[in-house]
């Protein structure tokens, strides 16, 4: 048998990243972060906590690397929104939001439940505000173009939405009205002003 080529061992690594991403999220998501061990990520992994520690020096620094591998992912899905017109754009990215909210039942939990503890994980909440002002901004602009008066007060109310939303959706699960309440925002913000 031939030696591992370097591509062939990153493709290992990622594949066991993922295992560990997977497990942490299933673990964290429905039991909490502070409820979950490094060694029953491991066991749900189906791998080693050793391997765990190899990638990864700490619980924290686990978690650190799944917000940031979460932050590059919303990065991807708001470069795959933009539209010929503002209204298209914003109305893209309700649909984006809403449809992250149907598939990622377990990553919401654990966003909402570090978006409680943000003063027990610095890294959580810097990187949070810089990508919630980020968003801002890109909204600000969005609704400024399709004609709001007030966009930045708009902006903000239309971030809270999202969140309110997004724990109203998790608790209440199927009983909640998702599709009516996203096609009453796109009704509501992108229709021309």
């Amino acid at each position: 048998m031939s030696p591992r080529s370097k591509a062939q061992f990153e493709e290992i690594r990622e594949a066991s990243q993922k295992k560990i991403f997977d497990a942490s999220l299933e673990l964290f998501g429905t039991k909490g972060y502070e409820a979950t061990s490094i060694a029953q990520i491991a066991k749900t992994a189906g791998i080693s906590k050793g391997l765990i520690y190899n990638y990864f020096e700490s619980k924290e620094a686990l978690l650190e690397a799944m917000i940031m591998d979460l932050a590059n992912v919303g990065d991807e899905m708001v470069q795959n929104m933009w539209a010929a017109t503002p209204q298209g754009t914003l109305s893209n990215l309700i649909k984006i939001v809403f449809e992250w909210f149907r598939v990622n039942d377990k990553l919401n939990r654990l966003i909402i439940g570090l978006s409680t503890q943000l003063d027990r994980f610095q890294f959580v909440h810097d990187m949070a505000k810089g990508k919630m002002e980020g968003y801002l901004v890109m909204l600000e602009g969005l609704l400024k173009e399709i004609g709001f008066s007030d966009y930045k007060t708009e902006a903000r109310i239309l971030a809270t939405l999202f969140d309110g939303i997004a724990l109203h959706y998790m608790m209440m699960k199927e009983d909640y009205p998702l599709d009516e309440v996203e096609q009453m925002l796109i009704t509501k913000y992108c229709e021309k002003q």
